[in-house]
């Protein structure tokens, strides 16, 4: 078996360090050849110079900061697919800078392929410090196309319909039928938009069994006024960015779409004008 460990980062030099040793670690535990691809879009604190000096080989693609996460992991796929032919055994692995992976996590990962090995596989992730489930697979949650709940992992695999993106394992012959990692998401909602992709495409997508590392949420800012919550919520890397949601409702609510935009806005101003702070996604 095989990984090709694609991983975007931005001016998180110790942070994407750590994750490159835990990864290794989790492969040379589970005996899996493993390779990475690290797109840096346009970090400025020396994480390339410091990737290329560590021990790992990794291949680094450069960007100028305007990438932000999906088309930094669009275009690391894309790397990936041009160079590795599809292969039985060979995965491309999906791994964010901030996940610490625990020593068995490609162990598990690799036992759950083993059982289902034409399905997406998603690895969930735990609080450091609460061992509460951050990032998993989601299932859908009320009317809201964009509504979602994390589902909380098991001691066997499940299905979901979609997930967070922090660690997912897909077969390559896969990423080719579903048409990769759509890079004109600004930020957010490219990894939602490909597990549901997956489903209309008819590709299972399971969440591994446990918690296969820690990722804690990303801090909340402090409360400020209506105006810079807006901006940061609709900005490039917030959940209700316009051109972001546009681009998602159309693969389902093509005739809709702008309406279910206009709910969403309605929403969070409902939310954020009743003194309750609105989540940076439309995801529980």
């Amino acid at each position: 078996m095989r990984f090709e460990v694609i991983v975007a980062c931005h001016n998180r030099r110790e942070l994407t360090l750590h994750a490159f040793e835990r990864a290794q670690i989790a492969a040379s535990e589970a005996k899996i050849e493993v390779a990475f691809t690290l797109y840096d879009d346009g970090s400025v604190d020396g994480t390339s110079d410091a990737v290329s000096a560590s021990p790992h080989a990794v291949r680094i693609l450069h960007g100028d900061g305007t990438a932000f996460w999906a088309q930094s992991m669009a275009l690391a796929e894309a790397a990936v697919l041009a160079s590795s032919p599809s292969q039985p055994g060979t995965y491309l692995i999906w791994l964010n800078d901030d996940v610490i992976l625990d020593g068995n996590a490609f162990r598990t990962l690799s036992l759950a392929i083993d059982e289902h090995p034409s399905a997406v596989i998603v690895g969930a992730m735990r609080d450091l410090s609460t061992g509460e489930v951050t990032y998993s697979g989601m299932r859908r949650k009320g009317r809201h196309p964009l509504s979602f709940e994390l589902v909380k992992p098991s001691s066997f695999s499940q299905p979901v319909e979609t997930f967070n993106g922090n660690l997912v394992a897909v077969p390559l012959g896969i990423a080719r039928t579903v048409g990769g990692i759509d890079g004109g998401f600004s930020h957010a909602l490219a990894d939602i938009d490909y597990g549901l992709r997956c489903g209309r495409a008819g590709v299972p997508v399971l969440l591994a069994p446990g918690t296969l590392g820690t990722c804690s949420r990303n801090a909340t800012s402090p409360r400020a006024s209506a105006l810079v919550e807006w901006r940061a919520f609709t900005g490039p890397k917030g959940g209700g960015n316009f051109s972001s949601q546009r681009r998602i409702l159309r693969k389902s609510n093509r005739r809709t779409w702008l309406v279910v935009v206009a709910i969403s806005y309605g929403l969070w101003w409902v939310r954020r004008l009743s003194s309750v702070r609105p989540v940076s996604r439309l995801t529980s």
